[in-house]
């Protein structure tokens, strides 16, 4: 049985369960201030119609998956950081490819294409890893005429 809040707890133990790097935190929504770091934190960004038959709605929602450093001066830490930045990347990515119907909460999943950026939160330079995700559930919603 497909459920809403069983991909929120399927994506979040996923992302916990990554060994390289070890997130202090996983969240669920996007964060107002980073108390530690590394942290990850995952959101609803959009819920979009993928198809539609006589009966039943099925449907993309896409959440943002991002991962957030504090920036340092010394240039051997942020080295560490960008090997940190990429194990991330990659390894989000395997964990959630490993488990595409999310323990059977929706149809199929798959990350999207990455971006990398330096934000400044809170007077704090961070350096953020933003992974897209989709999660297509078929047959979400029924349609009665």
């Amino acid at each position: 049985h497909m459920s809403r809040s069983g991909v929120l707890s399927t994506i979040d133990s996923l992302i916990s369960g990554v060994a390289s790097p070890t997130f202090t935190a996983v969240y669920q929504g996007e964060p107002l201030s980073i108390p530690t770091t590394p942290i990850a934190a995952f959101w609803l960004e959009s819920h979009n119609e993928l198809f539609t038959t006589f009966g039943d709605s099925s449907t993309t929602a896409t959440f943002i998956i991002q991962c957030y450093w504090r920036m340092q001066s010394s240039p051997d830490v942020r080295e560490t950081i960008e090997a940190a930045v990429w194990d991330a990347i990659v390894n989000i990515k395997s964990a959630l490819r490993g488990d595409s119907n999310l323990s059977g909460n929706c149809t199929d999943s798959h990350p999207l294409d990455t971006e990398v950026s330096h934000e400044e939160i809170g007077g704090i330079i961070y350096r953020i890893v933003t992974i897209p995700f989709d999660v297509e559930i078929y047959g979400e919603s029924v349609i009665t005429p």
